[in-house]
């Protein structure tokens, strides 16, 4: 008997929600009874909130897995990307409807109201323009609204609304059930790591099973799926370690708090899942071409996408229940969210981070390098050694004291400026990583429109950067970016992501290792690198000769053993004229053998000719 997708579909989100029901009745999180004398928002908000919060979180996670299927599974030919397309767009506006339900009731919740009396009071309503929660969910009913136009634009590339849609599923666990974690940030990185790594593995999952299944497509969709999921189960695992070790003050809770048992539910879906995906890699990732094999896949996937159904309603409950009390419920440095311990200069070696998407993000470069370098037997050493060395560099400035640090002292903040902006991106760029992947993959890998050759064409320019690259410095030394970025976790991991991407873009650019979208002359690159150096030298002697930059913040931040702010500030000056020149001088020095050996060589060449 042949079970309808819509029938499937049904059945998977009506055990999600029963599992939702029965997790928020075990752990408290809706049904508790009323207290005399104080308001309450009712019975429709103590259920429908998580329930809200459930299609939420279904819409959200059907909407990124099938624009990812449209974008990176499905190749540029299928018409099934389209298909992808179309239902993203219909997931987006569900997932639009749930955030604006998830308001109300949020809403609703904290002031506390009835949902009836709230809707008769419309400046009540306006009222959550005032609160984090809130605010979120109003960035994100934005965010879905983008990604759902994006899909129709034209000549919009393909992943623009898959990175729109991803970026929508963070803004809640800004404000949510990790912000009042212990080491604030860690906890929060966690959130948003588990977020992207759940909603591409099982949003993705379910767009092949639904999308593909019939589709000639399905032996090339799957092993690129495959591939993606085990990076996803990876990042589930990692960010689920690290959000109990987070919320739990002794092991003994897992089995002595209603939170921790939930913890080891959630852990008992996860080795179910593991043993899914073991299943289709020995099975029928390799022979899904097969009929017989195909049918084993659908038959699998169908149930596994059931089991994540199922876990995502516990999820949820599980975020509507209180952790444990004690230090894992707050944290002690009102500032940071996280303690420091007193600096000594050894310490920002010595200090250890670990930011849970930070470590996936690098060691998920790593093993793709590495697994590229299998492919390619004659690959060069030196650039393997380069590739982890600028790596290494990253992971010390975002996950060792010098991450660490970085939010409260000047020099910290300078290091972890540097390395993110001209060391590790010079060390990357040398390895040439472009030229391995096209070494690495066959005609039938997957590309999907990840790189648009007219967007790189731009952004690549030596002008667009010779004008970008000290317009950021500016904005960041000049403006109230500075401050702002060291108040916060989210500014101030975004910030280091946009400058290390600008010093990819140069190091690019100016070393020329890797094949660019047009060729570039060596003056170009000189002009280039000119500007780099000039930039690095105006705010290097800034530092040392200007006033105290964000001086109120680092006031408070400083932890016990940091000299004098000022003295401080004049050593990031320093950091800045001394490693900035260490590192580029040889890049420099590069270039002019290179336009020696050129001169060399059309001197040959007119020898020749005579």
């Amino acid at each position: 008997m042949r079970v309808s997708v819509r029938a499937y579909t049904a059945f998977a989100v009506g055990a999600g929600v029963l599992v939702l029901v029965a997790v928020l009745g075990f752990g408290g999180g809706a049904g508790q009874p009323e207290i005399a004398g104080l308001p309450t928002a009712g019975p429709l908000t103590d259920w429908g909130l998580p329930l809200a919060r459930f299609a939420h979180d279904l819409c959200a996670v059907a909407c990124v897995g099938t624009l990812l299927a449209a974008a990176v599974l499905a190749p540029a030919t299928s018409p099934e990307s389209a298909r992808c397309l179309r239902a993203a767009r219909g997931w987006a506006l569900g997932w639009a409807f749930a955030t604006l339900l998830s308001y109300v009731l949020t809403l609703s919740s904290f002031i506390p109201m009835p949902v009836a009396g709230l809707l008769a009071a419309p400046d009540m309503l306006a009222f959550g323009t005032e609160l984090p929660q809130t605010r979120a969910l109003l960035l994100v009913l934005a965010v879905t609204f983008v990604s759902a136009a994006a899909t129709v634009l034209p000549k919009v590339p393909r992943w623009v609304p898959l990175a729109v849609a991803a970026f929508g599923l963070l803004p809640p666990a800004y404000v949510g059930h990790a912000a009042s974690a212990g080491d604030h940030d860690l906890a929060i990185s966690a959130l948003m790591t588990h977020l992207l790594a759940v909603s591409l593995w099982a949003g993705g999952l379910g767009a092949v099973l639904i999308y593909f299944r019939r589709s000639a497509d399905l032996p090339v969709v799957l092993p690129r799926f495959s591939t993606i999921a085990l990076g996803c189960f990876a990042g589930v695992a990692w960010s689920g370690l690290v959000s109990g070790w987070v919320r739990l003050n002794v092991p003994a809770d897992l089995w002595q708090s209603r939170y921790g048992l939930l913890l080891l539910a959630k852990a008992a879906a996860l080795v179910v899942l593991a043993w899914f995906g073991w299943n289709h890699r020995r099975r029928t990732v390799e022979g899904v071409a097969e009929r017989g094999v195909r049918r084993t896949f659908v038959r699998l996937a169908a149930a596994e996408v059931g089991v994540m159904v199922a876990a995502m309603g516990l999820a949820v409950g599980l975020s509507r229940t209180p952790p444990p009390p004690g230090d894992g419920g707050g944290h002690d440095h009102l500032v940071l969210e996280y303690v420091l311990a007193p600096y000594s200069p050894g310490r920002l070696i010595t200090e250890v981070r670990l930011d849970p998407l930070v470590v996936l993000l690098l060691a998920l470069l790593a093993a793709g390098y590495l697994i590229g370098v299998r492919r390619v037997p004659a690959w060069p050493r030196g650039r393997v050694l380069a590739w982890l060395a600028g790596l290494g560099l990253a992971a010390l400035a975002l996950l060792g004291g010098i991450g660490g640090y970085g939010r409260a002292m000047p020099l910290a903040q300078a290091l972890q400026h540097v390395l993110l902006t001209v060391a590790a991106p010079l060390l990357l760029c040398a390895a040439a990583p472009v030229t391995l992947a096209a070494q690495a993959t066959t005609s039938a890998s997957q590309n999907g429109g990840l790189s648009s050759r007219a967007f790189g064409r731009r952004v690549t320019h030596p002008a667009v950067l010779m004008v970008a690259y000290p317009t950021l410095f500016l904005l960041l030394y000049g403006t109230r970016w500075l401050p702002w970025r060291l108040a916060g976790y989210a500014p101030h991991l975004a910030t280091a992501f946009l400058f290390f991407g600008l010093g990819l873009l140069v190091s690019w650019v100016v070393l020329d290792v890797d094949p660019l979208y047009r060729p570039f002359p060596w003056a170009a690159r000189v002009r280039l690198l000119a500007v780099v150096v000039g930039t690095h030298l105006a705010v290097g002697t800034y530092l040392l000769a200007g006033p105290l930059i964000a001086g109120e913040w680092y006031a408070l931040a400083a932890p016990p053993g940091v000299p004098d702010l000022l003295a401080d500030q004049r050593a990031a000056g320093a950091a800045y004229l001394i490693v900035s020149l260490l590192v580029l001088a040889p890049v420099g020095l590069r270039l002019a053998l290179q336009r020696q050996t050129a001169r060399a060589r059309q001197a040959q060449s007119r020898h020749v000719a005579r």
